[in-house]
């Protein structure tokens, strides 16, 4: 399975070192439709996005977080800005996997 990145450029260029790719809409409407073509990918089982593209979605972007199939969606820090991360991600972890950490 193959993780994709939503992100901005320099979180682009350090994940393409670990093979991961991936593109950095800015609009709104861009971030929804790169999300949608990388849910639609069969091969991807994660889709990873930065903190500040996922804030530009506000309340919409819930409804990918909580998904109960896969590719995953998990939202991570990014320069910009990575307070609250750790909890979001372990709550996120417990109710669509079972995990308990």
């Amino acid at each position: 399975m193959k993780i994709r990145l939503l992100g901005d450029r320099l979180s682009l260029e350090l994940f393409k070192m670990a093979g991961i790719s991936g593109k950095s809409p800015v609009e709104p409407a861009d971030i929804e439709r790169v999300i949608e073509e990388f849910l639609a990918e069969p091969d991807v089982g994660v889709v990873l996005i930065t903190n500040s593209r996922a804030k530009k979605l506000g309340t919409s972007f819930r409804k990918y977080m909580e998904r109960r199939k896969l590719p995953l969606v998990l939202r991570i820090p990014d320069r910009h800005e990575s307070e609250g991360q750790g909890e979001e991600l372990r709550e996120y972890l417990q109710k669509t996997l079972g995990i308990r950490l």
